[in-house]
C-alpha cells in the first residue's frame, strides 16, 4: 500500500499562485522545451520524469530501467537542426551525434535554463483530476512507493510516444523456443553473436538494428511486411532535415517537394526492386520513412536478407507468405509503440477510431487546459517545432493569448484529420504526421492570431 501525501507546490515559488505553477510530466527534447521556456519567463515549473535521468529516449537506460536507447543509436536529423535554436549543440559535435552525445547536450539544455533544480525523477504521473476551483489535481508516486496530491493551475503532458512496445501476433509464435523481445528491451548485438536473427519491422529502428546484428549474428534476417521508402540521411551533402526546414523548400507547392525528392533518389539508389524490397504502395511523403545510409548496402552485399511477411512460426521455424522459411534462434520486434496516456481518459486526447485529435496537435479539445508537446511526427527535426509549441503554451500559460471558439477548433481538427486520411490512410500513428514548414507556419499564424485574441479582449 503506498503512503499518500497531499502536497502544495506552490512551496517552491511562494510570492506566485497556485494557478500560475505549470505540471510537465516528461524530461525529454519537448518537455525541456516547455519548462525552458516557461522558466526563461519567469513562470513556475515542476517536471515529473519517470525515469532516473533527464534526456528521455535519448537516454541510455540502466541495465534494470528499460528504454528505447540501443548502443549505436544516432540521431537521424542532422545537430545543427536538432539542437534547440537559442543553445546549439557544440560546434565539434559530429553531423549526427550519438545518443549519450544528445543526452548529455541536453542534461546542459536543462542546466542552461535553470531547469534542472525543478525535475523530479522516478516519479511516476497516475492521474490527472480538474478541481472545482479550475485548477488540476496531479497524483504521482515515485520509486518508493509514495503517492502524492499536488495542485497545477497548467499540465503540460511531454512523455512522448516511444515507451508501450506494440507486439503483433503471430500465428505459432508461442511455440518459438528462442529469445524474444521488442526493440524497445533491445541494447546491444553482443547477446546475438553467432546467432540466426529474424528482425520484424522496417521502420527506422528496425534499419539500425539489423545492419549492427548483419556484423555479429549468423544470419540476419529483416521483414517486411510492405513497401516502405528508404532515404538516406544527406542528400547532395546536405542532410535531409535541414533541406526540409530551409526557406527555399518552404515556397516549393507539395507536388514540386515531392517530384524533386522522388528524381533525386531515382538518381542515387535506383528503384528498392533492385535490392529486393517491396515497392511502396504510395508515393514518398505517403506515409513513415525509413532513413538509412547502411541498409540498402548491407542488403546489396548479402550480409543482410529480406524476406516478406511472416506467415506463421512453428517452433524454430518462421515461414514466409511467400513460401520460403528460415530458422531463428532470436526474433526482434521492431513494430513500434502505441500511442496511449494511462493517466487522462481517452476521449480527451483521441477520437474513437483512436486517432490523435487535438487543436493544432497540442491542446485537448474536451479539456482546453490541458496541452501536449511533442505528439508529432514531422518530415524532419521535431526540435524546433516543439520550441515553437513551446512557446505558444508558454503564451497561454502566461495569460497573453487565448483560444479560439470551441467550433473553430473543432474544426481545424476535423480538417487536418481529413487531410491525414487523404494522404496516408485512416491510421492512428499517421495522425501526428505533420510537414516541417507547413506546421511550424500554422504554429506561427496560432500565435499571432491567438495574442491578437487577447488584445481585442
Amino acid at each position: 500500500m503506498a503512503a499518500l501525501v497531499a502536497e502544495f507546490p506552490g512551496s517552491q515559488y511562494p510570492e506566485r499562485p497556485i494557478h500560475d505553477h505549470t505540471c510537465v510530466i516528461g524530461a525529454g527534447i519537448s518537455g525541456l522545451a516547455v519548462a525552458g521556456t516557461l522558466r526563461s519567463r519567469d513562470l513556475p515549473v515542476t517536471v515529473l520524469e519517470r525515469s532516473s535521468g533527464i534526456g528521455g529516449l535519448w537516454r541510455y537506460p540502466d541495465p534494470a530501467e528499460p528504454g528505447p536507447a540501443y548502443r549505436s543509436l544516432h540521431l537521424n536529423t542532422s545537430a545543427k537542426i536538432t539542437g534547440y535554436s537559442d543553445f546549439p549543440m557544440p560546434a565539434d559535435s559530429p553531423r549526427y551525434p550519438r545518443h549519450d552525445q544528445v543526452a548529455a547536450y541536453l542534461q546542459r539544455y536543462a542546466d542552461h535554463k535553470g531547469v534542472t533544480d525543478h525535475v523530479e525523477l522516478e516519479t511516476e504521473v497516475e492521474s490527472l483530476t480538474r478541481t472545482g476551483d479550475g485548477t488540476w489535481l496531479v497524483t504521482s508516486r515515485d520509486r518508493n512507493g509514495l503517492r502524492r496530491y499536488r495542485q497545477y493551475g497548467h499540465v503540460v503532458v511531454a512523455t512522448g510516444h516511444h515507451w508501450s512496445p506494440r507486439l503483433p501476433s503471430l500465428p505459432g509464435d508461442e511455440t518459438f523456443p528462442g529469445r524474444r523481445l521488442h526493440s524497445f528491451d533491445y541494447s546491444s548485438p553482443a547477446q546475438h553473436t553467432g546467432r540466426r536473427v529474424i528482425v520484424v519491422g522496417f521502420g527506422n529502428s528496425a534499419a539500425d538494428i539489423s545492419v549492427e546484428l548483419s556484423r555479429v549474428a549468423e544470419r540476419t534476417v529483416l521483414v517486411q511486411r510492405r513497401g516502405v521508402h528508404v532515404v538516406p540521411k544527406t542528400m547532395l551533402g546536405i542532410p535531409i532535415d535541414e533541406i526540409a526546414s530551409a526557406p527555399w523548400w518552404a515556397r516549393l507547392g507539395f507536388p514540386e517537394q515531392r517530384r524533386l525528392i522522388e528524381t533525386l533518389l531515382r538518381l542515387m539508389r535506383g528503384k528498392l526492386t533492385d535490392y529486393g524490397l517491396a515497392e511502396p504502395d504510395h508515393r514518398i511523403f505517403g506515409g513513415a520513412l525509413t532513413i538509412s545510409d547502411e541498409l540498402l548496402s548491407r542488403i546489396n552485399h548479402g550480409s543482410l536478407v529480406v524476406r516478406p511477411a511472416i506467415d506463421r512460426i512453428v517452433n524454430s521455424v518462421v515461414h514466409f507468405v511467400d513460401g520460403s522459411r528460415e530458422e531463428a534462434d532470436d526474433l526482434v520486434y521492431c513494430t513500434g509503440y502505441h500511442i496511449e496516456f494511462p493517466f487522462v481518459p481517452f476521449e480527451w486526447v483521441f477520437e474513437p477510431a483512436g486517432r490523435v485529435a487535438l487543436y493544432q496537435r497540442v491542446v485537448s479539445l474536451a479539456r482546453p487546459d490541458l496541452y501536449f508537446a511533442g505528439l508529432i511526427r514531422p518530415f524532419g527535426a521535431i526540435t524546433r517545432l516543439v520550441q515553437a509549441q513551446a512557446e505558444w503554451i508558454a503564451d497561454l500559460v502566461e495569460g497573453v493569448a487565448e483560444l479560439p471558439p470551441p467550433q473553430t477548433m473543432r474544426r481545424e481538427v476535423d480538417t487536418h484529420l481529413k487531410a491525414a486520411d487523404a494522404r496516408y490512410g485512416p491510421s492512428a500513428a499517421d495522425s501526428v504526421q505533420v510537414d516541417f514548414a507547413t506546421y511550424l507556419a500554422a504554429l506561427r499564424r496560432q500565435r499571432r492570431s491567438s495574442v491578437l485574441i487577447t488584445r481585442r479582449g
